[in-house]
């Protein structure tokens, strides 16, 4: 498999993503983990993730835009990931109706938030120009 290749496989059947944000509290790394969506056919190097608006996640986000994150492996047997550090992140609740619908399929655990809970959700879009590729060996990929 090649490097893009391996890419596209690890975004699109991966099931969450370790981010990190810049604490409020010393300048140190807070990393938690998320649900994701991932559209190649739309961009290929952004990725997006829901959060609770009360969080410390969304102050960190609103302080710096800017986030490191991992997948997760997909299995014991294929531990794969994508790794990728700088990522500007955006707010795109314009969009959460659709992501809503997405990540209600990908994931049944996001079924269970009612309407009262997703209307109390950001939606961020985190875009980045280089990733590294962990799959035979480690490369990078970049964007333009």
């Amino acid at each position: 498999m090649t490097t893009k290749e391996t890419y596209t496989n690890v975004l699109e059947n991966a099931t969450n993503l370790a981010v990190a944000t810049e604490s409020l509290a010393g300048h140190t790394p807070n990393v938690r983990t998320v649900n994701f969506l991932y559209f190649p056919n739309e961009s290929e190097n952004t990725v997006y993730f829901a959060t609770s608006k009360n969080t410390d996640k969304v102050k960190e986000l609103a302080a710096n835009s800017q986030i490191s994150f991992t997948t997760t492996p997909m299995s014991p047997q294929d531990a794969s990931t994508v790794r990728v550090t700088g990522a500007d992140t955006k707010m795109v609740n314009d969009r959460r109706s659709e992501l809503f619908e997405a990540m209600d399929k990908k994931y049944a655990s996001f079924k269970m938030f009612d309407q009262k809970a997703r209307d109390n959700m950001n939606v961020y879009a985190a875009t980045f120009k280089e990733a590294e590729v962990f799959g035979h060996g480690t490369d990078k990929i970049s964007f333009n």
